[in-house]
């Protein structure tokens, strides 16, 4: 429904319309925020074996672009800070000059945080592989009709996806990886 308002707005203002993966892109940012931990990475261990937690303060959120040979991730840097018409208009010309191949190496490098959404293949759940140095990577689904009861008790079909987060537990703990995505799940509610 958001979307779609959005969309509305969009069309009367003249403005390119908003994929969900730039809603994805905008909401993700926002709550990592939030949870910093989740926006890190783990740096090369140093001769003395000790390895380095960077916490970033700039939320820059790669998404995940399927070409014929594989993936690339250009990013969307301080997605946070940007609107969700901005985001949506940067991954679009990002996806698309990731499949021309004119990309430039700037453009894929520094993500603090992926996501990758299979839900334009129809694909309902997966797990994806964290993008190293990252902590942390989101694998978003298709969007189903499914039966659910409402706040009343009341069966109704809503729209449900599915979203798995894979972390690095070197970097992020269970229970912190446990409360980001609960925070999404409301956000995104």
């Amino acid at each position: 429904e958001t979307r779609a308002q959005l969309n509305k707005h969009a069309e009367q203002n003249g403005s390119g319309r908003i994929s969900a993966t730039a809603l994805l892109v905008k909401i993700v940012a926002q709550t990592l925020t939030r949870h910093p931990w989740l926006n890190s990475s783990l740096q090369a261990e140093s001769a003395a074996g000790e390895a380095e937690i960077r916490l970033y303060k700039d939320v820059h959120v790669g998404v995940a672009v399927a070409l014929e040979d594989g993936l690339i991730v250009p990013v969307v840097r301080d997605a946070a800070q940007k609107g969700v018409a901005e985001i949506a208009t940067e991954v679009k010309d990002l996806a698309t000059r990731a499949r021309e191949g004119s990309l430039e190496p700037a453009e894929v490098r520094e993500g603090t945080f992926t996501i990758s959404n299979l839900g334009p293949f129809g694909v309902e759940q997966f797990t994806a592989i964290i993008n190293p140095p990252q902590a942390a990577i989101l694998a978003v689904g298709a969007a189903q009709p499914k039966v659910v009861p409402d706040a009343d008790g009341q069966i109704v079909v809503r729209p449900i996806m599915q979203v798995t987060l894979a972390a690095d537990h070197r970097v992020v703990d269970g229970a912190v990886a446990a409360h980001f995505i609960a925070d999404l799940k409301s956000t995104l509610e």
